[in-house]
């Protein structure tokens, strides 16, 4: 995990779901993980992306939307890399006065190449 990253469980009420980051995630800084958000094994999340137990996922390798839903958390894909990204606002002035909201993007499930950046980072810690 690095410099600024910000993760956020709940402990109330009970059914309230936790955060969970299974092993060699590698969390990027000024990221945002809060409640209800599962990142499963050697999943990579890049700076300044923000996940939340409302947030969906837009997975352009898959070509899928992940949901998270009230049973269930968000769950980001193991070997996941996702970063910060934007969608325009189809609603009300959002065309007119061309706006877009942040939201998580998987751009790549993890290879060689990012392997080779994850360990480079672990050997400078």
């Amino acid at each position: 995990m690095r410099a600024g990253a910000q993760i956020g469980g709940v402990l109330e009420p009970v059914g309230a779901l936790p955060v969970i980051i299974e092993d060699d995630a590698l969390i990027g800084g000024n990221t945002g993980i809060y409640e209800g958000t599962l990142i499963r094994t050697r999943a990579v999340v890049a700076a300044g992306t923000v996940l939340t137990g409302s947030t969906p996922v837009y997975d352009l390798v898959r070509g899928e939307i992940i949901k998270p839903t009230p049973e269930h958390p968000l769950v980001i894909p193991e070997g996941a890399v996702v970063v910060p990204g934007a969608r325009g606002v189809t609603g009300g002035k959002g065309p007119e006065w061309e706006l877009a909201l942040c939201t998580p993007v998987i751009v790549k499930y993890r290879d060689s190449r990012t392997d080779m950046r994850t360990e480079l980072e672990a050997w400078i810690r």
